[in-house]
């Protein structure tokens, strides 16, 4: 703001000087030298003022700035939060899924390979099932036989035992019999051969069998 009379206007102002009427001029002076110390006064607090208020608006203007810049970045700092929670969101939703569809093939697997167990077992149950009356004809079979066996054991015993073992005395009545007549001992020694030659027989036509 400029002033159109500053106070050295004042204390350089010089008045006309009539003869009658006019004004004393010491108190003129005077007075103007108040008037001029006082709009100095006025002046400097003027002047003092517009720059504490040039100095305030510059102050504002740095703190529109600033508050400018903190508005910018508190915005980008949320759109970078807003980004990166959404990446995150978006990250662990597709954890989560790759996890859920792993966990349910898993489960799937797990199930397939159960009712493979499952049938496995129940077809080895149903083929032991299915061998139990062939093994118990079998078992019946061979105990049949080996019943047969032991009752063919003891026959051929008891006719290996009724053959007789003294062949000496048979061959002392042999010597004894006249020309002409069977020999005991030959007869006694066809039959124990005879007997033998059957039990061999007998067993080896069972072993056959």
């Amino acid at each position: 703001m400029v002033m159109a009379i500053s106070p050295m206007d004042i204390h350089l102002k010089e008045f006309s000087t009539v003869a009658t009427g006019g004004y004393n001029k010491e108190e003129v002076d005077s007075f103007l030298d108040t008037v001029a110390d006082e709009l100095e006064k006025l002046s400097k607090r003027n002047q003092e003022l517009e720059e504490a208020v040039s100095s305030m608006r510059q102050k504002v203007s740095r703190f529109e700035e600033m508050q400018k810049t903190l508005e910018t970045a508190l915005a980008s700092a949320q759109k970078s939060a807003g980004n990166i929670l959404q990446e995150a969101r978006s990250q662990a939703a597709a954890i989560i899924k790759k996890a859920q569809e792993r966990s349910d093939r898993i489960l799937e697997e797990m199930e397939r390979e159960r009712q493979r167990v499952i049938s496995s077992i129940s077809a080895l149950r149903q083929q032991i099932i299915d061998q139990i009356p062939s093994m118990r004809e079998l078992l019946n079979k061979s105990q049949g036989l080996l019943n047969e066996f032991e009752a063919h054991t003891r026959k051929v015993e008891i006719q290996v035992q009724a053959v007789p073992e003294e062949k000496p005395a048979v061959e002392e009545k042999a010597a004894e019999t006249p020309a002409g007549e069977p020999a005991v001992a030959e007869t006694a020694g066809a039959a124990s051969g005879s007997a033998e030659e059957s039990a061999e027989e007998e067993k080896e036509k069972y072993v056959w069998d």
